[in-house]
């Protein structure tokens, strides 16, 4: 009995020992495979992200830069200046395409100042007249400042002033938000255009100088 019961507890030995080995390869295995899983994961989602946004930025930064270009060629938007006819005596609406951008209103009157003439009409203001800067305002004040090349009106008649200072306010009024128009010249205030128009205080609309 003594040598049978020796030999059981050997037998019992073996197994607990092949018991313990066996759970401890499983802890061993699924220590690796939840570390080399996580990490393998890891690399895959960052070289799956490094694959990805290069091609995702390409095509989203394509888009902007096609839609920008359609915009500036395809895109404008109709606006009404305001030239002198040929005797110089009134002015007359005309209708014209102008890009359509997000500063319309000076992009308006850069187009008044070009000098692009329409038939027998030209523009009131002289050659070399610019726009420094245009802001309108929450009142409905659009303020413009000009260079001071537009206050050099040829001759000495008034109303050649009066011509060029209205062809800028009525072709600013045209826009809804725009009310009245002051007037600067190189960023300050100035008590007449050119020596005889009042243009201290912000002007309304005045379709007396135009042709009706």
């Amino acid at each position: 009995m003594a040598w049978d019961f020796k030999r059981m507890e050997e037998k019992e030995n073996e197994r607990r020992r092949g018991h313990l080995h066996f759970v401890l390869m499983v802890v061993l295995t699924v220590a690796f495979l939840v570390v080399g899983g996580c990490s393998l994961t890891e690399r895959m989602g960052t070289s799956s992200k490094e694959a990805r946004t290069p091609e995702l930025e390409d095509d989203i930064l394509g888009l902007e830069g096609e839609d920008a270009v359609f915009s500036e060629e395809a895109e404008g938007t109709k606006v009404t200046l305001y030239f002198k006819n040929q005797e110089e005596n009134c002015l007359v609406p005309v209708t014209q395409d102008v890009p359509k951008v997000t500063g319309i209103a000076k992009a308006t009157l850069e187009a008044l100042f070009q000098g692009k003439e329409e038939g027998d009409l030209k523009p009131a203001l002289p050659k070399g007249a610019e726009v420094k800067d245009l802001n309108i305002k929450t009142d409905g004040t659009c303020v413009v400042d000009l260079n001071r090349e537009a206050t050099k009106i040829s001759g000495s008649d008034p109303k050649d002033e009066a011509l060029a200072v209205y062809s800028i306010v009525n072709t600013l009024t045209e826009f809804p938000t725009v009310q009245k128009v002051q007037i600067l010249v190189e960023g300050q205030i100035i008590k007449t255009f050119a020596g005889h128009i009042p243009v201290d205080m912000p002007l309304l609309r005045d379709m007396s100088f135009v042709k009706s």
